[in-house]
């Protein structure tokens, strides 16, 4: 019994070693499997954000009082708008808007000052480039917040410098009531979009790079017709799937042990969870993502066919997973659909460790379905390999 196991193990090594030297022979694969996912890294990390900061604005100032001229100084501090033009008339404004010279537009009436000094409503016109819905949101909450703070700053002053009508002291004062606005964020504090796409980031590369390089590995041995060869040698398929799966899954591990400290470093993101965990759940999943690439490598008889049917796959499960779109707020059926994705659990679980901290406790509810579909992927590929070589 300890015999055939050795023989067993060594079939397998020798499989393992002549797909390390296949893969090292071919270039093209080195620059995939090394250059890549770092490239990537750096390209989809810097570009995954959603911060808004130095909106270009254009100002119409028909008042040119103080008073205006504070309010315009109040955008510009903020750090949120950059000034880019001063212009005399509301018509000016659509050239601006319409070259994408400017993304928003503050339009102060000319009785401004006067209507405000005279205890009358004054109204200040904020127009904004719509295309970008999500960015008109953000910018829109940014323009509506510096405008509560001063018309605040100016209600404050007037109260000041009323004599009040309540003699509790010496000195007469006004005394009303104030609800203070004390709202702090949770688990991310200054609220960094990096700090939310770029753990997300990390499962992309390797769910990627898992399911590309499995899916062309078997499927690569039946192009150039060693298929058969494989065959009637004397492996077993459980030997000669290993043999296939182990390489890429040693360089899938290999990446993720260098993605995510550079992620770290290079982003600054947080990692607040068990490194034992997350290595362990990320090691379930990549086990995962490999049995869906043999599955689709059952499927396909070029590496043509397998990258190409790969992509398919990656698309939908990336858009279903909620990484960049909140799954709440897609149709009752997509979200439905969605629960077959392994890409939505994992992601949950990745944001879950780098944010808050958590653990098998709190993640084993998005950890099962991960385990349930490796077993049912490893098995449903192993069911298709044995049909297409019976």
């Amino acid at each position: 019994m300890k015999r055939n196991v050795l023989e067993i193990l060594q079939r397998i090594r020798w499989l393992v070693r002549k797909e390390f030297i296949q893969i090292v022979r071919n270039r093209q694969n080195l620059t995939m499997l090394f250059i890549a996912p770092f490239v990537q890294l750096l390209i989809f990390g810097s570009a995954s954000r959603l911060d808004v900061n130095n909106v270009s604005t254009v100002v119409v100032d028909l008042d040119h009082s103080q008073l205006s001229r504070d309010l315009v100084e109040g955008f510009s501090r903020s750090g949120y708008f950059r000034i880019v033009r001063d212009v005399d008339s509301y018509d000016s404004v659509d050239g601006f808007l319409e070259r994408n010279l400017a993304s928003m537009a503050i339009l102060i009436p000319p009785d401004f000052e006067k209507r405000v000094n005279g205890r009358r409503k004054a109204e200040i016109g904020i127009l904004i480039d719509g295309v970008d819905t999500i960015t008109a949101g953000t910018v829109s909450g940014y323009a509506q917040s510096i405008l509560q703070r001063f018309s605040d700053d100016i209600l404050s002053s007037r109260i000041n410098s009323m004599q009040g009508l309540l003699y509790d002291s010496t000195t007469p004062r006004l005394i009303l009531p104030k609800v203070a606005n004390d709202s702090r964020a949770w688990f991310n504090p200054n609220l960094n979009s990096k700090d939310f796409y770029v753990p997300g980031v990390v499962v992309l590369i390797l769910l990627t790079l898992a399911i590309i390089l499995t899916s062309a590995v078997i499927v690569r041995e039946r192009e150039i017709g060693t298929i058969e060869q494989l065959m009637v040698a004397p492996i077993s398929r459980f030997e000669l799937i290993l043999g296939k799966t182990i390489p890429c899954f040693v360089i899938e591990v290999a990446t993720l042990l260098v993605v995510t400290p550079l992620a770290l470093i290079v982003y600054d993101i947080p990692f607040r969870g068990s490194l034992y965990f997350f290595f362990g759940s990320f090691l379930l999943f990549l086990i995962t993502a490999s049995g869906i690439g043999m599955t689709i490598s059952a499927f396909c008889s070029t590496q043509q066919q397998a990258v190409l049917s790969s992509f398919m796959f990656l698309q939908p499960s990336i858009l279903l997973s909620g990484y960049a779109f909140p799954i709440e707020n897609m149709p009752k059926v997509i979200q439905y659909v969605t629960y077959l994705n392994p890409l939505r659990y994992f992601i949950a679980i990745v944001r879950g460790v780098f944010l808050k901290g958590s653990g098998w406790e709190v993640l084993w509810p998005q950890l099962a379905p991960i385990c349930i579909m490796a077993i049912v992927y490893i098995a449903w590929a192993s069911a298709l390999f044995k049909r297409k070589i019976d």
